[in-house]
């Protein structure tokens, strides 16, 4: 049994579950192909058996492990040698990082507007309320990679205190401590599309070359549209894929 680093007690399932990718991906188990039982991941982890299985039925989940009675838990190191997936949410600089680049936001630009038909249809908002806007551009060793236009409602805002530098990092973020809610499930809408002026612009690609753009539009707890986003993706970067299984 290999060496497992111990965890403190902040966000175990989520800190459990990024140590078992790791060690999965490392190939820590390729002698067996297999988990070793709930109780000595435990034991190893320093987590109860409740995480350990929290952090399993993710894993599973997300197609990194199958598990079945008589057999065990089976590694699918097919899977975990993927690095882009669509159906998996990761940050854009992880994104980009894990094909093997060097990642770098090239500029965040916050702004508000009132919300048109399209906007208030995907947000559940009425035309004309305020909306907070922030574009983003991410790089790829200097190359214009992934375009990002955040949409999140005025009116989730339950604190006004907030600064323009508070939108810079991951919106995630500015959901998280100034709307007081967070994006547990996205529905995503793949449109494929023609670059405009503007996007030619800012990818430095021909117009009308095609590109990859993704309409993603995510809801908290309580099912409310709290994000709008759209992402437009250069060729020739990331190589999307999708986990598909028998339902």
């Amino acid at each position: 049994m290999p060496d497992i680093p111990k965890i403190d007690n902040e966000e175990l399932s989520d800190k459990a579950r990024k140590v078992m990718i790791t060690m999965l991906r490392d190939g820590a188990f390729e002698k067996t192909g297999r988990l070793p039982s709930e109780e000595l991941l435990a034991q190893k982890l320093g987590v109860s058996r409740t995480v350990v299985r929290d952090v399993l039925a993710a894993l599973e989940g997300q197609g990194f492990i199958t598990r079945r009675r008589g057999i065990g838990t089976i590694i699918n190191n097919h899977v975990l040698q993927v690095t882009s997936r669509l159906d998996l949410e990761k940050e854009f600089l992880e994104e980009i990082a894990d094909v093997g680049y060097i990642p770098r936001i090239a500029y965040v630009k916050p702004s508000m507007m009132k919300a048109d038909p399209i906007a208030a249809q995907h947000l559940r908002v009425d035309e004309g309320d305020e909306l907070i806007v922030v574009e983003r551009l991410v790089l790829a060793d200097q190359r214009p990679a992934i375009l990002c236009i955040d949409h999140i409602p005025q009116k989730l805002v339950m604190d006004p205190t907030y600064q323009t530098s508070d939108l810079e990092p991951p919106i995630f973020q500015f959901l998280q401590h100034f709307c007081h809610c967070s994006v547990e499930m996205d529905i995503t809408k793949i449109e494929p599309c023609l670059v405009d002026k503007n996007l030619a612009a800012i990818f430095e690609v021909n117009e009308g070359s095609p590109m990859l753009h993704l309409n993603e539009v995510g809801f908290d707890i309580r099912q409310r549209p709290v994000l709008w986003s759209k992402e437009y993706y250069a060729p020739g970067i990331l190589e999307f894929t999708v986990l598909r299984r028998k339902v």
